[in-house]
């Protein structure tokens, strides 16, 4: 089992210590946290030998990891951290509601890692996951894990399951909810009648992306014990969805080819021709495979993505960490481009402190208004008299550059 050591982002000082011919004493000092390293690297560095071929080994990592405590968890992970760090954390960090509330906001957090989280979530939580739109798409068996858990309330779960529906995406699903009784209403009875139905939470038109992903039963939420000993006996201690958690480095990436995220373009193949072959492939991928394209896909399927029809699959782009500067300057002077996703440049503190970023914002007439007001004294001369006599900005733009570069530069 190959380390991705640079993915895991462990400099090349510390691989010594983790790897497979790495002294036993060198590991235990590691899988006890004794090697001085930041948190983000000490999470890596623990999460290899958690997956370590000695079993003490592997057993010692895994109680460090379970042990770390909160705020050094928190400030280690981040968007850029290991899926499979997040999903262990998930696991068997079954207790701990800050770490869940942060792995929520991370969109490498695996289904698995959602899914554990949705089974034992709070009523802040359920609803936190039945408006995340992105979210609903990409693992639609966290609505399965949301149906089973008492703390959800039927109105949030009737909004989902709407959104769901109209998008093609409800998973399957026991009719009636495992903890209440037989005379009581059912989701599926309410939102299979419109008439009836609960206000969906989006107002997104339908994108049928074909069959309904299937899902099994969820199990009764998941409560946290605190009996360490037992923990990592896993076919014992896992219940779900699916499959006992792994211990191994199967990347987000799995699941997609070079072409749709490698950086490296194949230049044997016109640049014409392979876009049009990306866009069939694209076309033909569920909502939820090109949301989880937009976060991990590369230039080129990012520029076919940001036009999608769905404003979810369009926006999803916007948030990935893989976009570079010009690109979201190409994006936010783009007048074809949905409104949402302006609206999440223009809200992006660090994308709008980028100059080339700020003037395609103010010189595109779909950015919201109160936004460009708020850029045009911070326009260079030349930029903020060519806003001034420009047609193609709502007349209120216009008059305020002009008053502004009158103020500024004809005095």
């Amino acid at each position: 089992m190959a380390i991705p050591f640079e993915r895991l982002k462990i400099p090349k000082q510390l691989q010594r210590a983790v790897s497979a011919d790495a002294p036993r004493a060198a590991k235990v000092a590691v899988a006890k946290g004794l090697l001085p390293a930041t948190a983000d690297v000490q999470l890596a560095l623990l999460y290899v030998l958690a997956a370590d071929l000695d079993d003490g080994i592997a057993k010692m990592a895994r109680h460090t990891l379970t042990d770390m405590p909160t705020q050094q968890v928190l400030a280690g992970i981040s968007q850029e951290t290991f899926p499979k760090i997040l999903e262990f954390l998930a696991e068997f960090r079954v207790s701990d509601k800050e770490i869940d509330e942060r792995l929520l906001q991370i969109r490498g957090s695996t289904t698995r890692a959602v899914v554990r989280i949705a089974e034992r979530a709070d009523a802040n939580m359920c609803e936190t996951l039945c408006l995340n739109q992105e979210r609903l798409l990409l693992s639609p068996e966290v609505y399965v894990a949301l149906h089973a858990n008492p703390a959800c309330s039927f109105d949030l779960l009737t909004g989902a399951a709407g959104f769901l529906r109209m998008h093609d995406c409800m998973p399957v699903c026991p009719e009636r909810r495992p903890f209440e009784p037989e005379a009581s209403r059912t989701v599926a009875a309410i939102v299979a009648a419109p008439e009836k139905a609960a206000a969906p939470t989006s107002s997104l038109s339908p994108t049928p992306v074909g069959a309904p992903i299937k899902a099994v039963a969820p199990p009764p939420p998941q409560q946290g014990t605190g009996e360490k000993l037992t923990m990592f006996d896993l076919d014992a201690a896992v219940s779900g969805i699916d499959l006992p958690f792994e211990f191994n480095f199967e990347d987000n990436f799995a699941g997609f080819s070079w072409d749709l995220t490698g950086d490296d373009d194949d230049k044997d193949e016109p640049e014409e021709e392979r876009f049009l072959s990306l866009e069939k492939r694209i076309g033909e991928m569920s909502v939820g495979e090109k949301i989880k394209l937009a976060y991990l896909g590369n230039r080129q399927a990012r520029r076919l993505l940001v036009r999608d029809s769905n404003k979810v699959v369009a926006s999803a782009v916007i948030k990935s960490g893989r976009l570079t500067d010009s690109e979201v300057a190409s994006f936010a002077g783009n007048r074809n481009l949905p409104d949402d996703v302006l609206r999440e440049i223009s809200t992006n503190k660090a994308w709008t402190r980028k100059y080339p970023v700020k003037v395609a914002l103010v010189n595109n007439p779909k950015t919201p208004k109160k936004t460009v007001m708020k850029m045009i004294p911070h326009l260079h001369r030349k930029d903020l008299q060519q806003l001034s006599t420009s047609n193609n900005v709502p007349s209120v733009i216009k008059m305020a550059a002009r008053k502004l570069f009158n103020a500024k530069y004809r005095k």
